[in-house]
């Protein structure tokens, strides 16, 4: 697997993904935007706190294993940008430790039913790769979990990427910093309001 030459966000969307202070941030944009990138990027901001932990969601673990998904991706982004912190993945449970202990882990919810396998839990960053994906009881419940149990110091967050939705849950939750779909300027109907 060949080293990629830029680790860092880009000017535009992930620039501005990651440098909100929101507890919860929903970056929505076309497939290629580069949402699951900056996604990834987001943990390598703790990596050196050795009490942080952080878990990654998709909707099945196939769409995290298959070729050129997260897990690849991970090993790209964390293998050339932490090059001398020699972090280590842990292929069997899709996860990686650094060498701060700090922990980032990838994990599923194929089922509603697999959101009660993450009771206890305390998570202080959770993702969500494409929201749209998963049930709401599912990301509600797991605002129940983003939590600092580990005493790491960084406040519970969570953020999450989405491509366009006409109608669902996710619309519907974030609908009020939308342009509505009967904006004047038809380009704008349905991108953010600044």
């Amino acid at each position: 697997m060949g080293a990629i030459s830029r680790v860092y966000p880009q000017e535009g969307f992930q620039m501005k993904y990651l440098s909100s202070r929101a507890d919860i941030v929903i970056g929505g944009g076309a497939a290629g935007a580069g949402k699951s990138f900056a996604l990834l990027l987001e943990p390598t901001r703790h990596i050196e706190n050795p009490k942080f932990g952080a878990v990654i969601f998709r909707r099945t673990m196939p769409q995290i294993r298959n070729e050129g998904g997260l897990w690849d991706t991970s090993s790209s982004v964390y293998s050339a940008l932490l090059k001398a912190w020699r972090p280590r993945p842990l292929e069997h449970s899709a996860a990686w430790t650094f060498p701060s202990g700090a922990r980032v882990k990838f994990s599923h919810m194929q089922y509603e039913k697999d959101m009660y396998t993450w009771m206890g839990s305390q998570i202080p960053l959770i993702g969500f790769d494409e929201l749209t994906h998963f049930l709401a009881n599912q990301f509600w419940f797991m605002l129940t979990r983003n939590r600092d149990g580990s005493d790491c110091g960084v406040r519970p967050y969570m953020r999450c990427t989405t491509n366009p939705q006409s109608r669902g849950w996710v619309k519907d939750l974030i609908q009020w910093w939308l342009y509505p779909d009967d904006y004047p300027n038809e380009k704008m109907r349905g991108f953010p309001i600044p």
